[in-house]
């Protein structure tokens, strides 16, 4: 198992090893396959520039220069932050703010490599987004500066008490004693500038980041279609009245997000069927196990969120999937015999268009290459020339960052080191590693789609 990576630094080196890596790349000079640019097509996706030869400490440069990673700012309430879920996240206002690591937000990040700033904390508002402080920490649109690039945002439950009346319910219907009531009348009044609000806060957004893209997420489906269970008790007036909240809800987000230009996730009918009384909750019920947040997302609804954010960036452009084509012509970056485990060996294979070639990953950005569920990384955080690279479980280290360096190669920020082909080797099933970048074939490629 890779430990703890560390960062890269200046690393002195032995006469004998300078002069074997000098002699390794006057061998690949001499031994690499001249090769015309590929004339792609226009749907292709590439990352290719003119190659030119370059030296490790100038793409060490261009990597420190390059964006590692899409700027990302979440922003929400509880059904963003993950009360309850464990381990909560470290740093500023995250405890107070009931935020996990594995919320969606932090799921999304971990998988595409994302700069992560989590500014949701439970029990937020419209306001907290916007104006008033909360928890010790800023208005939330405060994280988002010029530099960011995608935004997610979950809001408004809380405008219109929609866990608050929720609860006050389950009490109430549960023989439970000093339960708080239900104000119908200022509900109702709030959804009639509900939209509004949410349409300020993208719009806030946009002015602080207007090249950001805003994603509003909207809240899951927490009751069934029709009755209720044992865990849900509330009578049939009540689950009338909290379905219309959540109707209601769906709606001014989705109002909202059509006039403010946001992209709507809808995670309210992706996780129809996924309720509180259902077989496969994506929530808990209302009355959880210790340490649980009443009807609130579980880890199975975070995980399903973030798969449906994922593709929303996918949709917009942010994210892309393509095979990684080797300057080696007709050799593409697979994974060995599509395997999932941690450890497997990410090698240098004749293209086939399977799935175990099938890399997503962030345009102009870098980031995270994800395939078959898991990250390009290299073995054990290493730095040194030769060591190999291998499918992980994502983590946002900075063994599975990638950025596009000079010469259509991929460097590796941390070590300054390129993805490389061992000795330009032809050989279907050759392990990959990190080399001194050289512009040589061995280090070119390209991601077609």
């Amino acid at each position: 198992m890779p430990g703890p990576h560390p960062s890269a630094g200046t690393r002195s080196r032995s006469l004998a090893r300078a002069a074997a890596a000098r002699i390794r790349v006057r061998a690949r000079a001499r031994t690499a396959p001249r090769r015309g640019r590929l004339a792609l097509c226009a749907a292709a996706a590439t990352l290719a520039v003119a190659a030119v030869p370059v030296t490790a400490a100038q793409a060490t440069a261009a990597a420190a220069a390059t964006p590692s990673g899409l700027d990302y700012v979440a922003m929400g309430s509880s059904f963003a932050a993950g009360p309850g879920i464990p381990p909560t996240q470290s740093g500023s206002g995250a405890s107070a703010c009931a935020r996990s690591a594995n919320n969606y937000s932090s799921i999304v990040a971990r998988e595409t490599g994302a700069n992560l700033t989590d500014a949701s904390c439970s029990g937020a508002t419209t306001a907290n987004l916007l104006t008033v402080s909360q928890a010790g920490q800023p208005p939330q649109v405060n994280a988002v500066t010029s530099a960011t690039r995608t935004v997610t945002i979950t809001i408004g439950g809380n405008d219109v008490n929609y866990l608050g009346s929720l609860d006050a319910y389950t009490c109430q219907s549960g023989g439970g004693t000093n339960c708080a009531g239900v104000d119908r009348g200022a509900i109702d009044q709030t959804f009639g500038v509900l939209a509004g609000r949410l349409e300020n806060v993208v719009n806030a957004v946009h002015s602080a980041s207007p090249q950001a893209h805003v994603y509003l997420v909207n809240y899951f489906t927490i009751l069934p279609d029709s009755g209720a269970c044992t865990d849900v008790p509330l009578t049939a007036d009540q689950l009338a009245y909290e379905r219309s909240i959540a109707s209601r809800l769906a709606d001014a987000t989705a109002t909202a997000a059509s006039v403010a230009g946001a992209t709507l996730v809808d995670l309210a009918a992706a996780s129809h069927g996924h309720d509180a009384c259902s077989a496969d909750p994506w929530v808990e019920t209302g009355r959880p196990p210790a340490g649980r947040s009443q009807y609130h997302p579980n880890e199975a609804g975070m995980r399903n969120a973030a798969n449906l954010v994922e593709s929303a960036l996918v949709s917009a452009g942010q994210l892309r999937t393509a095979a990684v084509h080797s300057g080696i012509a007709g050799k593409c970056v697979d994974i060995n015999n599509s395997g999932t485990a941690d450890g497997t060996a990410v090698q240098l294979y004749g293209c086939n268009g399977t799935a175990a070639q099938k890399w997503t990953y962030t345009p102009t950005a870098g980031g995270a290459l994800r395939a078959l569920g898991k990250c390009l990384d290299v073995s054990g955080g290493g730095t040194a020339d030769y060591t190999k690279v291998q499918l992980w479980s994502c983590n946002g280290s900075g063994a599975q960052r990638w950025v596009p360096g000079p010469g259509s190669s991929l460097v590796n920020p941390q070590s300054g080191r390129c993805l490389d082909d061992p000795n330009s080797s032809t050989a279907d099933r050759t392990q990959l590693q990190i080399f001194d970048c050289n512009s040589t074939a061995a280090q070119q490629w390209t991601f077609v789609s």
